[in-house]
C-alpha cells in the first residue's frame, strides 16, 4: 500500500482529527457537544435525573398544577432538546419568552433550538438579542459561544473566532470553549495563536483534553520535535495507542520518514480493526480508521469509513471536508 500524496493546497497538517475524536461525544454536532458539556448552570433544575422523558412528565405535571412559568418551560425545553424534539422545545421557549422577553437563558436555548432546526438566521438574531443588556461574565460568555458556533456553521470564521475569544476572556474556566476556539483557529490556519491559546487553557485548567488538542496544534504549527516528545510519552503509557500512532505517523510524514510512518499507520489500523465491534461501530473509530486509510493512500476505504461515521452522527466540518477530499 502506497502512502498518500496529499491534495493540492493541503499538507500533512491539514489531515486533522475531528475536534471531538477520542471523547465520548464525538458523534454530536459541535454545537450540541459544547452545550452538552457547558459547566455553567444558567438555571438549576430541581428535578431528579431519571431520564429526560421522566423529567418532561414531571415538568408537564407541574405546569398543569402551578401554571406555566418561564423557568419551568425553559427546563422542559432543554429536556425536549435532549431527546431531539426540537419543535416542542421551540414552542416552550417561545412561550417562555412571552412571559420573560429578556431572559438570556431562554434566548440562548431558543437560538440553539432554531439552529438545530436549520433556521440559522433566526438562531443568529435570537442569540444576538440575548446578548443585549447582559453584563460581561459567565452568562454572556455562554451566549457568545453559542453564537460562535452558529457563525462557524455559516463559515463566517473570523466573526466566530471573535465571539469564542471573547467568551474565553469573559469566563476562562470552561475547557470546551478553549477547544471551540482552537478548532476555529485551525480552520483559519492561525497556528501560533492556537498553540498559545491552548497553553493558556492548560495553565488555567490543567485539562487533559486541552493537552491532546495542544499536541495536535504543535503538529499543525510544524513544531514536530516538541510534538513527538509528547507523543512518545503517551505511547509509552497508553493502553490504547491508535490515535497516538496516527499522530506520530503525521509527524513522520511531515519529516520525510515514509517507511516509519507507514509502520505506525499499519499498527494503528490493526488496533482499530480489533476495536470495531458489532454492526454499529463507534463513529470516532470509523473516522480515525478513515484517516489511516487516507494517509496510506486508500481513498476508497477512507471515503467509505468517513461516510459511515457521518451516517452514525458525526456531522462536524472535519468529516465533511474529508468526505469531499476522498471523493472520486
Amino acid at each position: 500500500m502506497k502512502l498518500t500524496k496529499l491534495p493540492v493546497g493541503d499538507d500533512v497538517r491539514s489531515l486533522r482529527f475531528s475536534p471531538y475524536s477520542s471523547i465520548s461525544f464525538s458523534f454530536l454536532s459541535p454545537l450540541c457537544a459544547l452545550c452538552a458539556l457547558c459547566v455553567i448552570p444558567l438555571f438549576v433544575p430541581s428535578l431528579a435525573h431519571d431520564g429526560p422523558e421522566h423529567d418532561i412528565e414531571e415538568l408537564t405535571e407541574r405546569i398543569t398544577k402551578e401554571g406555566a412559568s418561564a423557568d419551568l418551560l425553559l427546563q422542559r425545553a432543554v429536556e425536549y432538546q435532549v431527546i431531539k424534539k426540537t419543535t416542542e422545545a421551540i414552542k416552550d421557549l417561545e412561550r417562555a419568552l412571552q412571559l420573560e422577553p429578556s431572559s438570556p437563558a431562554a434566548l440562548r436555548e431558543l437560538g440553539r433550538a432554531y439552529f438545530t432546526a436549520g433556521k440559522t438566521n433566526e438562531a443568529l438574531s435570537t442569540v444576538t438579542r440575548g446578548l443585549s443588556g447582559v453584563e460581561p461574565g459567565a452568562d454572556r460568555a455562554a451566549i457568545l459561544i453559542v453564537r460562535s458556533e452558529i457563525l462557524r456553521a455559516r463559515k463566517d470564521y473570523e466573526k466566530a473566532l471573535e465571539d469564542a475569544d471573547q467568551a474565553v476572556k469573559e469566563y476562562p474556566n470552561n475547557v470546551d470553549w478553549y477547544l471551540a476556539r482552537s478548532q476555529i483557529q485551525a480552520l483559519l490556519k492561525k497556528t501560533k495563536d492556537r498553540v498559545r491559546g491552548l497553553e493558556d487553557g492548560i495553565k488555567e485548567s490543567g485539562s487533559g483534553l486541552l493537552q491532546i488538542e495542544w499536541i495536535d496544534a504543535l503538529i499543525d504549527d510544524g513544531q514536530h520535535a516538541k510534538a513527538l516528545e509528547k507523543i512518545e510519552a503517551e505511547l509509552n503509557s497508553s493502553r490504547i495507542q491508535s490515535s497516538w500512532l496516527i499522530r506520530r505517523a503525521k509527524v513522520r510524514l511531515a519529516t520525510k520518514q515514509a517507511d516509519a510512518a507507514k509502520a505506525d499507520l499499519q499498527a494503528a489500523l490493526k488496533e482499530l480493526n480489533s476495536r470495531m465491534s458489532g454492526a454499529a461501530p463507534d463513529p470516532s473509530l470509523l473516522a480515525d480508521r478513515g484517516l489511516v486509510y487516507e494517509l496510506l493512500g486508500d481513498r476508497d476505504s477512507a471515503h467509505k469509513d468517513y461516510n459511515q461515521a457521518k451516517d452514525r452522527g458525526m456531522t462536524d466540518e472535519w468529516i465533511n471536508d474529508r468526505i469531499r477530499a476522498t471523493k472520486k
